[in-house]
């Protein structure tokens, strides 16, 4: 018997759609299987698949959307005195850069948790990434760096050198691999081991995910469905995102077409959002927050008063999002 259908008195106050949807899923079952199994037990995957579940269960909460969230006024605020793009978190720890990436700052959801400088190291640091593998904050720039938030130590990765003249604008990381993307003048994507001596597994030249009509490439990330996203400027000033397999550079998605931006404008940057991206398009004027799908198609979109300066966004496991604007780090409960 299907397993919902017996507390169906459960869903009388759900909307009626969800409620159908939720009674017409049955369930195998064992006679060693318990009710009350884990959502990733064999219970469900017999019967529904993860995506599917947690697609109905964001539809019984009815989770909204981040650009809707960050319409919102910030839960908690934390003063910063001065931001940089940088921004990265793990499911504990935001991590950011301030004062031209002479300090990094450390954070939980709850208070500023230290303050480290870098001054004396004359690093620079365009991008930087969480890696739940290494259990490292990733930054790269003119070098690669890594960043332990339990020990509070930064380090740089002497085992890997970059060619005078080279630099690395934006950093990704999946379960084994990193992926960097060069600046224009040696414009490329490396596959590297995340571990060392940071071996080079794959690398794609600039004609492999740059176009005729396009001028570069800003920001790199990959999702837990290994697909690589691009943000990416051109040469008549528009930006947009493309999707690519991670495994061949093969590009899988066109974006749609995000607006012209501001000249010399530089930062549209992107994070994934399950199987959707969100674009923070500093490019634009106001700025844009876009969630596209898988797709490329643009789901929904807010704005930012360009008053605050650049910002960028990070998820703070699946409660928070956080955005670093002007002199603040801003805290939205999801």
């Amino acid at each position: 018997m299907d397993a919902f259908k017996r507390s169906q008195r459960k869903f009388r106050s759900l909307p009626r759609s969800i409620a159908s949807a939720i009674r017409s899923i049955s369930f195998d079952r064992s006679n060693d299987q318990k009710f009350f199994d884990t959502p990733s037990s064999q219970r469900r995957r017999n019967g529904i698949s993860v995506d599917s579940y947690n697609e109905l269960r964001k539809l019984i909460l009815q989770v909204p959307l981040p650009t809707t969230v960050l319409q919102r006024t910030p839960t908690k605020e934390f003063l910063l005195n001065g931001i940089d793009l940088p921004l990265a978190a793990s499911s504990y720890y935001i991590l950011t850069l301030i004062n031209q990436c002479s300090t990094l700052v450390l954070f939980n959801k709850d208070h500023e948790v230290c303050r480290i400088d870098l001054s004396h190291l004359l690093v620079l640091v365009y991008d930087m990434c969480w890696s739940s593998k290494v259990n490292l904050f990733l930054m790269a720039g003119y070098g690669l760096y890594s960043f332990n938030a339990q020990r509070r130590v930064f380090s740089t990765l002497e085992q890997f050198q970059l060619v005078r003249g080279e630099w690395i604008v934006s950093i990704t990381c999946n379960t084994n691999s990193m992926y960097l993307l060069y600046s224009r003048c040696a414009s490329r994507i490396e596959c590297r081991s995340l571990f060392p001596p940071y071996q080079l597994e794959k690398q794609w030249p600039q004609k492999c995910f740059l176009r005729r009509k396009d001028f570069l490439a800003r920001c790199i990330r990959v999702n837990e469905w290994n697909i690589l996203a691009l943000t990416i400027k051109q040469k008549n000033g528009e930006w947009r995102v493309d999707l690519f397999e991670s495994t061949n550079c093969l590009r899988t998605i066109r974006g749609c077409l995000l607006g012209r931006s501001v000249p010399g404008m530089r930062n549209c940057l992107l994070i994934p959002y399950e199987r959707s991206w969100l674009i923070i398009n500093n490019c634009s004027l106001p700025q844009q927050i876009i969630l596209i799908d898988e797709h490329g198609r643009i789901k929904a979109k807010t704005y930012v008063d360009k008053r605050h300066g650049f910002c960028n966004i990070c998820f703070l496991g699946t409660e928070w999002i956080g955005m670093n604007v002007k002199d603040k780090l801003r805290l939205f409960m999801i």
